[in-house]
């Protein structure tokens, strides 16, 4: 018997001196209790019954001996009889409370949430242990100890999503968020509008290739949870599965926003990629959104004082594709005010583009892609010259690295 149970059991023994009017078989009961013979308490409460099933003192030692049966057999590591034996003493402290609630409520609720808190212990134990199947034994345990509370069944369907996630061989991921979802269902089933649990639903869906399911669900959460950036990143996350790039760079531009709004520094490490991804993103030409690329990495150059070799490659690229296609669209345009004006542009961003090359390939000689990238850059501004030797730079840097491009 543990302490915390000695203590308990202490004072509900200070109680027979008190009482007046109760059974002889609740008494000896109590007795049992006492002497850790707990299976011949539950047979002489019964017993009692057959006199008077009205007694609220009966139905509580009732649970505590079913209680510690539920404990005997968790360490018997008999969790289905352990179940059984929660579940009784449950029912049996709920009795207690219909027949004289002013009495034995709190009393009740103390042996419940000692029951509930044990396995909920042993639970968190387990699972920073890894020990994934006696944590969701656990688990149930504390669902059956107390069923008006649903974070058991929350905590499994969390555990599952994460077992999913660290499955590196694919097996068992799809099995497992199959029965996360059946988990959340059952928790959304008592609270529908739980925003956590819907959330957890949406990105279990997303994993399960649902898309269009999960989809309806974030629209529906970001109608009323806009500002938050877990949902955001979600959100990009199925943008970015179903091929739609500049959705998910619009959502993390807003990320972003959001971080550098609030007060919290921490959530500001990642701004830099965030908008590098973005930026990258929009310069697709399938999206085109060019101004929006340049503005968001530029934004993320600014950033960081020193030279990052991926940001600017990327704000070298942007600029040379919107400044070639600026180029093409002026040798369309009939308007010849039009066409000044879209060559001009398309100057601009070449030599934008040329500009930023040359200061990458000076700080990172090593980089194959920067040349290749200048080279096309001065290739459409007309410079050939400098064009062919940043190609001669990118061949022998590219031979040397094998790879073949």
């Amino acid at each position: 018997m543990t302490q915390s149970r000695l203590i308990l059991l202490a004072g509900l023994l200070a109680v027979i001196a008190v009482a007046g009017c109760r059974s002889a078989h609740t008494t000896s009961a109590i007795l049992y209790i006492d002497e850790q013979n707990y299976d011949k308490a539950v047979a002489v409460i019964h017993e009692g019954f057959q006199y008077g099933d009205d007694e609220p003192d009966a139905y509580f030692y009732l649970g505590e001996a079913y209680s510690h049966l539920a404990e005997e057999s968790v360490e018997a590591n008999d969790f289905p009889q352990a179940k059984k034996n929660y579940e009784l003493a449950y029912d049996a402290y709920q009795r207690s409370i219909e027949l004289d609630p002013e009495e034995w409520t709190k009393m009740v609720n103390t042996s419940l949430e000692y029951n509930y808190g044990t396995r909920l212990r042993q639970a968190a134990l387990d699972w920073d242990e890894n020990f994934f199947e006696q944590a969701e034994g656990h688990l149930r345990l504390a669902y059956a100890a107390l069923p008006d509370s649903l974070t058991p069944i929350k905590s499994i369907a969390r555990m599952k999503m994460q077992m999913a996630d660290e499955d590196t061989t694919g097996v068992m991921a799809t099995p497992l968020r199959e029965e996360a979802l059946e988990l959340l269902d059952q928790a959304l089933a008592a609270n529908p509008e739980a925003y956590t649990l819907n959330l957890n639903k949406a990105n279990v869906l997303d994993q399960l290739g649902r898309d269009e399911e999960a989809g309806i669900l974030y629209d529906e959460l970001l109608t009323d949870h806009g500002d938050d950036t877990d949902l955001l990143l979600d959100i990009a996350s199925l943008a970015v599965d179903k091929g739609d790039y500049a959705r998910a760079a619009d959502f993390y531009v807003k990320i972003v926003d959001l971080n550098e709004a609030d007060l919290d520094a921490g959530n500001d490490a990642d701004n830099k990629l965030l908008l590098r991804a973005a930026g990258s993103w929009y310069a697709i030409e399938s999206v085109g959104r060019y101004d929006d690329a340049i503005a968001a990495l530029d934004r993320s150059a600014e950033m960081d004082e020193s030279l990052d070799e991926k940001t600017m490659l990327a704000r070298m690229t942007t600029y040379y594709l919107y400044g070639k296609t600026l180029k093409e669209d002026a040798s369309l345009e009939t308007d010849e005010v039009l066409k000044a004006d879209l060559k001009a542009r398309s100057e601009e961003k070449l030599r934008r583009s040329i500009e930023i090359g040359t200061a990458m390939t000076n700080n990172f000689p090593a980089n194959a892609q920067g040349f290749f990238k200048l080279s096309m850059a001065q290739m459409e501004i007309g410079d050939f010259t400098a064009s062919e030797a940043s190609y001669k730079t990118f061949e022998e840097l590219d031979s040397d690295s094998g790879s073949g491009f």
